[in-house]
């Protein structure tokens, strides 16, 4: 009898080799100017795949040809290790086999294995249509500063944008370009249709369904929670910081880069403003869209917009005293609830302690610590370093450290833990209850 492949153990390796490949490409004389270590070429490497966006290197300081290496493991990281192996072998005319379908619909996070193959080839086209759109807009704005590397540049940022990776060409990210109306919104809408979700794209932006109240629970709550989360934190942002560092060009321009800040951090990790001079409130409220993050399926990382939506539903309607979560005339199953809670707890705990462990090895603030360890494990990219992250000043073991945080936050902290424990076998009989006081 022929023992299939667990998925998630596949998904696991699989990112892990493509890590370490490009760890290897990256410390070759090609890549950096003036080398690159081990463990900065795993961090970057590491980074890339994660779609994360932090640095220990200036981008500037690798080649043509490092910095395309970054760029392609963006593509792989942000399209999940197993899409782009199936987009190569569809490209060669080969079949996927049942097992390789398999840990597509993982990687994809797609609920049933009917039309898998359906959605993979649409996503692909609008993944396609997406970032070159980008490019194309983008093009046009760094062409005129820059001739014919803004061609470059522009490709460069929009793959990196729809990705949610946050990975810039420019020192200061896009802080040069904090008014620029074409850069601002077109990032934006990229690192949206990016963080979204593949399932709310298929459904919504592929027109599966025109009206507007067939919409399934799920891309309801995704909508709603996306819209609600930019809006709050744009507001917040300008209020916290109007005698701060926004410069007070206008109400126009302020809010147009408070409303940038809050689409970027909760998954992109690009910034049109100086982080590290921000208010300690902004810097709080930045860790909070951090960790809830972008929605599931998507490109993005955090604890995901559903997940948030479903604890703070279930405290609410606990506390009205409701037997059930309620939501567009639908009850939220209790196993999803569970689900929600163990994910929301376990990121809390866990970035938490590392925080803990970070700040005493490291030495830095707790705030900025923190800052750094949300940013790692929500692939988010921010930090509160100068030009480059927080973490190039960690010593090895401190970016080591943020490596593994990257990497859980990528593969996603609940997938990790069932990947690395041994699934318990139910019991077909139940144990009497005890009472426990709360």
């Amino acid at each position: 009898m022929t023992k299939h492949k667990n998925p998630l153990h596949t998904i696991l390796f699989g990112f892990i080799s493509v890590i370490f490949s490009g760890c290897f490409l990256l410390m070759l004389p090609f890549s950096a100017k003036s080398g690159i270590s081990f463990v900065n070429a795993l961090f970057m490497s590491t980074s890339a795949v994660c779609v994360t966006g932090l640095t220990v290197v200036s981008m500037s300081k690798l080649t043509l040809i490092g910095q395309l290496i970054i760029l392609i493991l963006i593509q792989i990281g942000g399209l999940g290790y197993m899409s782009f192996t199936s987009f190569i072998l569809l490209s060669f005319r080969r079949k996927l086999s049942f097992e390789d379908k398999l840990i597509l619909k993982e990687s994809l996070s797609y609920p049933t294995m009917h039309d898998l193959m359906g959605f993979f080839k649409r996503i692909l086209v609008f993944v396609v249509i997406c970032e070159t759109a980008g490019a194309i807009l983008l093009s046009v704005v760094f062409y005129d500063k820059f001739g014919t590397m803004g061609i470059y540049y522009g490709i460069f940022h929009s793959i990196s944008a729809f990705n949610n990776a946050g990975f810039s060409l420019f020192s200061n990210s896009l802080m040069a370009f904090r008014y620029n109306i074409v850069v601002n919104f077109v990032v934006m809408s990229l690192i949206i249709l990016g963080g979204i979700g593949f399932l709310v794209i298929d459904e919504l932006l592929l027109f599966k369904t025109k009206n507007i109240k067939r919409l399934s629970i799920h891309t309801k709550i995704v909508l709603s929670t996306t819209a609600f989360l930019i809006i709050f934190g744009a507001l917040f942002i300008f209020l916290i910081e109007r005698n701060g560092i926004l410069q007070h060009q206008g109400l126009f321009k302020d809010m147009l880069v408070s409303l940038f800040q809050s689409v970027t951090t909760r998954t992109a990790g690009f910034n049109s403003i100086d982080i590290s001079n921000m208010h300690s409130s902004t810097i709080f409220l930045f860790v909070i869209l951090m960790f809830i993050g972008a929605s599931p399926s998507g490109t993005g990382g955090g604890i995901k917009t559903t997940t948030a939506f479903v604890v703070f539903l279930s405290i609410f309607s606990y506390i009205r005293g409701e037997d059930e979560p309620i939501v567009f005339k639908r009850t939220i199953p209790a196993n999803v609830i569970q689900r929600a809670f163990v994910i929301f707890s376990l990121s809390s705990i866990f970035v938490v302690f590392i925080s803990f462990v970070l700040s005493d090895i490291e030495k830095f603030p707790f705030l900025s610590v923190l800052f750094e360890a949300v940013s790692a494990i929500s692939t988010v990219g921010l930090s509160v370093g100068n030009h480059l992250s927080l973490s190039s000043e960690f010593n090895n073991l401190g970016k080591l450290i943020i490596v593994l945080l990257m990497f859980i936050g990528r593969i996603g902290i609940f997938t990790f833990s069932i990947a690395l424990l041994k699934k318990r076998k139910s019991r077909s009989y139940k144990l009497p209850e005890g009472r426990v006081f709360l």
